[in-house]
């Protein structure tokens, strides 16, 4: 049983539901931080979802947010999400000009 600690990047297009992390079979993940950073001159509207075990239904985690021109903030403000293996999470920005940062914690249960 391993753990690693990981980050990832994702700017996605604009309007455009993108997957930013799916959990390996096998593993659980704790998510520590989705900072969502807006860099464009207007406000933009957010959403994050989670997929469990990557089907059809989705759960809002973030729906309707709407970031401002210039900001940043955390999706979890400091509260762990944990996802378990095949779990998909995915974000919707209405700019292609803001940015996701994930760190997360992955525990391989083999």
């Amino acid at each position: 049983m391993a753990n690693k600690y990981l980050r990832k990047y994702l700017s996605p297009s604009a309007a455009t539901e993108t997957t930013i992390y799916t959990v390996p079979a096998a593993n659980t993940a704790i998510i520590s931080s989705l900072r969502v950073t807006n860099g464009a001159a207007s406000s933009t509207n957010l959403a994050v979802k989670v997929y469990p075990l990557g089907g059809g239904t989705a759960y809002d985690i973030l729906k309707g947010y709407v970031l401002p021109a210039d900001a940043t903030m955390d999706v979890f403000s400091g509260i762990s999400c944990v996802l378990e293996a095949t779990d998909v999470l995915k974000v919707t920005s209405s700019q292609a000009t803001v940015d996701f940062y994930l760190s997360y914690l992955e525990v391989d249960r083999n």
